[in-house]
Parts: C-alpha cells; structure tokens; sequence
C-alpha cells in the first residue's frame, strides 16, 4: 500500500468515525487548511522516503577526505565543494540547510541551476552521517522545508528521550 493509500484510507477511516463538531471546518478554507494540517501529520519512515514520494530531485553529497570537499556527481558533472565554503561548512553541525535567493550569497542557486538545468532553491540535508542535496521547487520549498524541519525536531527529541532511558 503507498503513502498515497494509506492518506486516504486515514482520512475516510477518520471522516468515519465521526469526528467533534467543533473539530469539522466551517467553509472550503478552513476545510483545505484541516487536510494540509492532516497530511502534515502523517508519519513517514525517512527522509528518503518523502523525497521519493514528492518526486524531489536529490542527490548524495560524498565528503572527500583527501580534498576536504563535499563532491556532487550530477548530470555527467562532478563538482567538488570545500568544506570550509559557505554553506558547506554548517553541514556537519546541522540537520538541514536551506538556501533561497534571499539567502543566497555565494551564489550557489546560480551554480546549482547549471549543473540542473533549472533554477531552483536547494536544501542539504545531513542525516545518518549522509548528506544529500534536494532541489525544491520555489513555489513548495516552504512547505517540504517546514515538513523536513518538523521530522528533525521529533527525531532529534525521540533521541534525546531514548538517551535519558539509557543513562
């Protein structure tokens, strides 16, 4: 059964069950902010797996150690990125680095849309000791942005609470 399945047998097993009055939107905004708020509340085993399911383009950033760069095989392109550059540099402190034109000082939208072919924002992503570039449209980044951070924030508080168990 795919993600998809699994919503909408959510959804009518919910609308089933007959949820509170004072739970049911009153007209079409409220109704489509209500499904966004549900869809948003889904969970999804991995990052791997909302990439795969919103068809966003992403690719592994594999750390050189010889060079001290993080390279990008893309489009028959290799690109070698020092890891003390711009961004870069954050990678192994953060979960996820998000880059748009209002922050986007190195010009690393311009880079990227050479190699992609298109211009688009750019999101890296350093999770399991992997680090994967995604390439978000512009009118949805915030959305996939804010859904990715929200995964990290439960991930990283069940792993805060899971180590309070242990200890």
């Amino acid at each position: 059964m795919s993600n998809e399945d699994t919503l909408i047998s959510k959804l009518i097993e919910e609308t089933c069950a007959g949820p509170a009055v004072n739970d049911q939107p009153n007209n079409s905004t409220d109704l489509r902010k209500y499904f966004e708020k549900r869809l948003n509340q889904v969970d999804f085993i991995s990052i791997g797996d909302y990439l795969d399911q919103h068809h966003l383009t992403h690719q592994s950033l594999i750390f050189q150690n010889n060079s001290s760069c993080y390279r990008l095989s893309y489009n028959e392109s290799v690109l070698d990125f020092p890891s003390n550059w711009s961004v870069f540099q954050s990678i192994k402190n953060s979960d996820l680095i998000y880059v748009d034109q209002t922050l986007d000082q190195d010009f690393l939208l311009d880079i990227f849309s050479e190699v992609s072919g298109a211009f688009q924002n750019l999101l890296i992503i350093n999770e399991n000791q992997s680090v994967k570039l995604v390439f978000l449209p512009d009118e949805e980044s915030r959305d996939h942005v804010n859904w990715m951070r929200n995964f990290f924030e439960k991930k990283n508080a069940l792993n805060v609470e899971q180590e309070k168990e242990a200890a």
